[in-house]
């Protein structure tokens, strides 16, 4: 079978899926292929939560996160659902830390009123905690959670009822370059006026030139049950990261599951999206069961542990461009382990980059990293059908 389309989505995770609703909504004729199910486990966009924080250490993430803020709001008018859960954030470590210093400066610029909790402070408003006596905490309003399981199902449904069609189970293949770019998948070959590339951990296979410049890491979290429940909810116990030297820590208090969840970035393997394993490294358990037990004795009794895929660009950028040999290709990888924050805003741009528009938050950062390589192929047809 050989069909085409105008815009064609490979990749219904974050990024793709928020591309698929911006164009469809935009009246655009749109296909989203998902090589497994939407939500599934296997990638990096599905679980109860993630951050969504202001409190970046470079201020361009900083209002690109503010701005996504405001694209978060306009999904939920329009889906009627709530998608982001207003919890505040801490960032927490060494009084005088560059990083914590940063995030401060950071947040000021923003206007987003931060508040810096001595030990006694943050002891007396969170005691959960249980932290050295030089650390302090710097509190951001605005920071919360957002659910992947729910945006997901939200922008694959909105994209439907805006005329996209949303195939799962049809895995794309192998890329054609052209002067009309052609995929061929499992089903045939599509080809389309515009191809956005979002297949995250699997990008590097679809795009050779990419593998120099993204690494595909393995990533792991663990869930720990509170002996009172109730001063881990969300109204009660902020999210977090911590700057410290030994744990490097972010978590969320019990949020679709009834457990404190917690990272720790201490190892984690280098893999792919073909190749993967889902057990969690036992330095990676054996680091948060520590930090748990050390500063927050409340919750530290192990419920289970999940892992998931990070791919990350130079300098934990995003990629959102135009593939070298062809405009008409998008490429886009907005993992980096931060970027499920700015979904909704993502597709916005990649929906305008389709369009050949400029987008004011479309940042120079997100340009092709120098260390791709690009060795343009001898063009040659793709099969019409499989």
């Amino acid at each position: 079978m050989k069909q085409h389309v105008q815009h064609l989505v490979i990749g219904a995770g974050a990024a793709g899926s928020a591309a698929a609703y911006a164009l469809a909504r935009r009246g655009q004729d749109v296909l989203l292929l998902e090589q497994f199910q939407i939500g599934h486990e296997r990638g990096s966009s599905f679980g109860p939560s993630r951050i969504f924080r202001l409190a970046y250490e470079e201020p361009d993430y900083a209002g690109l996160a503010q701005s996504a803020l405001a694209s978060w709001r306009a999904l939920e008018r329009e889906s009627g659902e709530q998608l982001y859960w207003r919890a505040g954030g801490l960032d927490l470590g060494p009084a005088g830390t560059p990083s914590l210093e940063a995030v401060h400066a950071s947040l000021s610029a923003l206007d987003a009123v931060p508040e810096r909790l001595s030990r006694r402070e943050l002891a007396r408003r969170y005691p959960q905690w249980q932290v050295p006596p030089e650390w302090e905490a710097v509190y951001s309003p605005e920071a919360g959670i957002v659910s992947p399981q729910i945006t997901l199902r939200v922008l694959t449904d909105l994209a439907r009822q805006h005329g996209a069609r949303v195939l799962e189970g049809v895995a794309a293949l192998e890329i054609q370059a052209g002067q009309q770019p052609a995929v061929l998948t499992s089903m045939g070959v599509i080809t389309c006026d515009h191809l956005i590339v979002a297949a995250g951990a699997w990008l590097p296979r679809l795009v050779p030139g990419l593998q120099p410049s993204l690494s595909v890491t393995l990533a792991a979290s663990s869930f720990y049950r509170p002996d009172n429940l109730a001063a881990f909810q969300p109204e009660r116990f902020p999210v977090f990261i911590t700057h410290d030297d030994e744990f490097q820590a972010y978590g969320f208090p019990a949020f679709g599951i009834p457990g404190v969840k917690i990272g720790v970035d201490v190892v984690r393997p280098v893999t792919s999206g073909d190749d993967r394993t889902f057990e969690v490294p036992p330095q990676v358990s054996e680091a948060s069961d520590t930090f748990m037990r050390r500063y927050l004795p409340g919750a530290s009794a192990v419920m289970e542990r999940q892992t998931c895929l990070i791919t990350r660009a130079p300098g934990s950028d995003f990629i959102l461009a135009p593939h070298p040999d062809c405009p008409q290709i998008t490429l886009a990888s907005a993992c980096s382990g931060h970027g499920f924050k700015f979904t909704p805003l993502l597709g916005e741009l990649l929906a305008a980059h389709a369009l050949g528009e400029r987008h004011p938050w479309h940042l120079p950062r997100f340009a092709l990293p120098p260390q791709a390589v690009w060795q343009t192929a001898e063009q040659h047809p793709l099969p019409g059908g499989l």
